[in-house]
């Protein structure tokens, strides 16, 4: 997208806000009508005043001059306010956008994307980009109708003088042409390193007690320290290329009042025949440095700012999950079928599932079982369309989940998992998770079918306790059981049991083992399982390796097969028998 369609669907942005804008642009317009009365009030000051010492000039100038900048500021004030009014509606609204479409994006999308990325585009580039939409757009409008004004003034006092000094205008255009490209260029290097640093801090906030243990501070320092000099090194070049237009411009510009000067005192124009004339001429082209300044200077802003949202559009416009489906039914029995499965993750070649058949009928406990790597967690991925089928098809009660809506599907999916997320919040909040207005009576009904009611009601503020980020002022048993009370609580007639008690230790499992036998009753569940001894009831047990199905059965039969099953069962019992001694 080039600058120009860049920059008019910015302002698509400002447009809802187009009534409180036009008074800032209004504002900012009356301010620039009255930078041209002060050089124009130079010319009667100096020859009616100070020269023919006229009494009506000599009192009403002053009253004037503190009128005018009484009004200047009056303009000044509105102006700034309802510009810096739409620019924060207008960083509410893109940050809304692009966290909208951040948790609609498809499980690919955040494969290939550091989270510290993600979070740099929404809360740093943003504001680059308001300042483009809105503070740009008022400085360009009310300096170039200061510098339009000034000129006008020029021109009528002496139009061979005005020409004479526009002709800094062609140099003053390569300049600033120059070192917008490079300024643009940098600017968005810069915003990428902007994203590795706030990617490091992410890891060493979330990784601290792995850093320490491994005394891994000098490490994440060096890190930090590298990414920051990148940063650096970015924002040095950017400040080059805004900083060097300046100068330059001002230089062009000081050549051109220097041409001027020496032509009226060497008296090669006569244009402007008196001291005042000539004074207010050369007062109105000293006051287009100052505009003149301002709108190089707003280059950087602008190239920023574009810069700025070609980040935060490469957000917005990344397409959403793909939701073909239109059923949306309202009761699901839970009969689930693998029908000639295969699935390749993107940008890999080899299969993860192939061919995988699997059925499971309604209310009923299937296990899966097998070596890491081997595509049990792709399965449950897959059920959940997180990802889509390579080919092949899923089905519940006869129904593709290709035409079932993704949130009626997930609606009637609850997931368990060994990596419990919990949001920094109270306990209620965990457990109604989407549900603020939920009924804490519910709640509390969840919590005890989780066996979790006995340590929330020793806890200081009950279920309105803080759990912390990801629940860090909890056990490591308390998470699992917040996470199973939120599975009950969402009563969802499919139930996704992955690794739920392997980082257990035995007591835990045991407490948390319960619960789950509570929870799957009257559920079809789908069981990964790391400790056999917990899947031994299942009605069903499917041992994969490498993406396929090598033995299926109930738990007396795997045995009784001598197989794959019975080599994972005899390896566990005697690690069992190892650990006891």
């Amino acid at each position: 997208m080039n600058s120009r369609a860049l920059y008019f669907r910015l302002l698509t942005y400002v447009r809802p806000y187009w009534k409180v804008f036009s008074v800032s642009i209004l504002s900012l317009v009356l301010m620039a009508a009255t930078e041209p009365l002060f050089p124009a009030l130079m010319k009667p000051l100096l020859d009616e005043g100070f020269t023919k010492q006229n009494q009506d000039y000599i009192k009403w100038t002053p009253i004037f001059l503190v009128g005018m900048f009484f009004l200047r500021g009056v303009f000044s004030f509105m102006g700034s306010y309802a510009s810096s009014w739409v620019a924060n509606r207008v960083i509410n609204d893109l940050r809304i956008g692009m966290f909208e479409r951040l948790i609609n994006l498809p499980s690919t999308f955040f494969d290939n994307r550091s989270s510290g990325t993600l979070v740099s585009k929404i809360a740093y580039d943003v504001n680059n980009v308001a300042g483009a939409a809105t503070q740009a757009l008022t400085t360009i409008v009310r300096d170039t109708l200061t510098v339009a004004g000034l000129l006008g003034w020029l021109f009528w006092l002496d139009w061979k003088l005005t020409l004479v000094s526009l002709g800094i205008a062609p140099f003053i255009m390569i300049v600033v042409r120059y070192f917008s490209g490079r300024l643009r260029r940098v600017s968005r290097e810069s915003q990428r390193s902007m994203g590795i640093i706030t990617h490091v801090i992410e890891e060493g906030c979330t990784g601290h007690k792995v850093v320490k243990i491994f005394q891994g501070e000098e490490y994440e320092t060096a890190r930090f320290r590298k990414a920051n000099e990148v940063q650096r090194g970015y924002a040095m070049r950017a400040t080059v290329a805004a900083a060097g237009v300046t100068p330059l411009v001002q230089m062009f510009a000081a050549i051109s009042v220097a041409i001027v000067v020496s032509m009226a005192l060497t008296g090669t124009n006569e244009g402007t025949t008196t001291a005042g004339g000539f004074m207010s001429f050369l007062t109105a082209m000293l006051m287009l440095l100052a505009p003149i300044k301002r709108l190089t200077d707003v280059n950087s802003t602008l190239q920023r700012g574009l810069a700025a949202a070609e980040s935060v559009f490469e957000m917005l416009d990344e397409p959403p999950e793909k939701d073909t489906g239109t059923l949306e039914p309202d009761k699901v029995a839970g009969g689930i079928v693998f029908d000639h499965v295969r699935f390749v993750y993107p940008g890999t070649e080899k299969d993860a599932l192939s061919d995988l058949n699997i059925s499971i009928e309604p209310g009923s406990t299937v296990a899966l079982v097998g070596r890491s790597g081997s595509g049990k967690s792709t399965v449950v991925s897959l059920l959940s369309r997180f990802y889509d089928t390579t080919s092949g098809e899923i089905r519940i009660d006869g129904n593709p989940i290709r035409d079932i809506r993704l949130k009626s599907l997930r609606r009637h999916v609850a997931l368990v998992s060994q990596d419990v997320r919990l949001f920094n919040g109270s306990i209620a909040a965990n457990v109604a998770y989407s549900r603020p207005d939920a009924d804490p009576l519910e709640i509390e009904k969840s919590l005890r079918a989780a066996h979790a009611w006995e340590f929330v009601v020793q806890l200081p503020q009950g279920i309105d306790t803080l759990v912390g980020e990801n629940g860090v002022k909890l056990s490591g048993g308390q998470r699992q059981r917040i996470a199973i009370a939120r599975a009950f609580f969402k009563n969802a007639p499919i139930l996704i049991l992955d690794e739920a008690t392997s980082a257990l230790d035995t007591e835990s499992e045991r407490q948390v083992q319960l619960a789950l036998e509570e929870l799957m009753r009257g559920r079809t569940t789908l069981v990964i399982a790391h400790r056999l001894s917990t899947i031994e009831n299942a009605d069903r047990i499917v041992v994969m390796e490498q993406g396929r199905v090598v033995e299926s059965g109930n738990h007396a039969e795997l045995l009784a097969q001598d197989g794959a099953y019975a080599h994972f069962h005899k390896l566990q019992h005697r690690h069992d028998l190892h650990e006891t001694a």
